[in-house]
């Protein structure tokens, strides 16, 4: 399995010296942030700079291995989720224009009008559409239980079921069901079902603060069982990349326009986090 980082985390750095970084702690592929105005507006991802983009990561010696994709599945009619599957066939295109098989998909938010049965069956319907994109880009959909709508290993596998369909997959966050109020025996449970449906990881690891509220830590320094993680991976015959997504500083919006901290001190804290992480990735491989 190769390695890398998720560079959404890294996102207030700029896009070469996020790469640069990367590369010298270790990292052999990216997941690609495409928040606009991420990595301070240095990287475009316009048809005409998609060769460039290309030749950015490899010639530092990575590679991309998924897209961040965005979208919001959760809907009351069906020409939302319409406009919804064209939102995420941007991100297929993208990816098919890079050579990336994995667009990482996201569900949706809670919508007040809607019950969590109606929520789910949104979700499913929408993706039931959009594998029907992934499939004329040649990209595998990666769900990623994020937020509160889809945050448990049941929901996750009824909408993998309910859509059935080998061109969506799951995006599996360690940290996520955790964040979302779950107990780390019961993110440690999720992952183990998960796992055979897995294309794409995200890593984190945590602790429990005050009042029980989440803190994110570099790997290896919190209570997600990351060895039991990689090894079921490996009895599922994984070959994806385990990507680190260190987020302990906290917000860097939020962070930096309070002045919590400096920008040049709230990317070192990110630095050396994320070199910790891969480092102890590293020991578990």
């Amino acid at each position: 399995m190769e390695i890398g980082v998720v560079a959404l985390s890294l996102s207030c750095m700029d896009f070469t010296e996020m790469l640069e970084f990367v590369r010298d702690i270790g990292g052999t592929t990216i997941e690609l942030c495409t928040v606009k105005g991420a990595h301070n507006g240095t990287v475009n991802l316009g048809k005409d700079h998609r060769s460039e983009l290309v030749e950015a990561v490899e010639s530092r010696g990575l590679s991309i291995v998924s897209v961040a994709g965005y979208n919001n599945f959760v809907c009351l009619e069906e020409s939302e989720l319409e406009r919804e599957v064209v939102r995420l066939e941007w991100y297929c295109e993208l990816a098919s224009d890079l050579g990336v098989g994995i667009v990482r998909a996201m569900t949706g938010d809670p919508h007040p009008d809607l019950s969590q049965e109606e929520m789910v069956d949104s979700i499913i319907r929408g993706f039931r559409l959009a594998v029907q994109v992934a499939r004329k880009h040649n990209v595998v959909l990666a769900l990623e239980n994020h937020g509160h709508v889809v945050n448990d290993g049941q929901t996750l596998l009824k909408i993998i079921n309910g859509v059935s369909d080998h061109h969506l997959r799951l995006t599996i966050d360690t940290g996520n069901f955790c964040w979302a109020g779950h107990s780390v025996e019961d993110a440690h449970r999720f992952i183990r079902h998960l796992v055979p449906h897995t294309a794409n990881v995200h890593l984190k690891d945590l602790i429990f603060a005050e009042k029980e509220a989440v803190q994110f830590v570099p790997l290896g320094q919190g209570k997600i069982d990351l060895k039991m993680t990689i090894e079921q991976l490996a009895a599922e015959g994984y070959n994806g990349a385990l990507l680190c997504e260190y987020e302990g500083m906290g917000d860097p919006k939020d962070l930096l326009g309070a002045g919590t901290f400096t920008r040049d001190r709230f990317v070192k804290g990110l630095k050396r986090g994320t070199r910790e992480s891969l480092t102890h990735l590293e020991t578990l491989l």
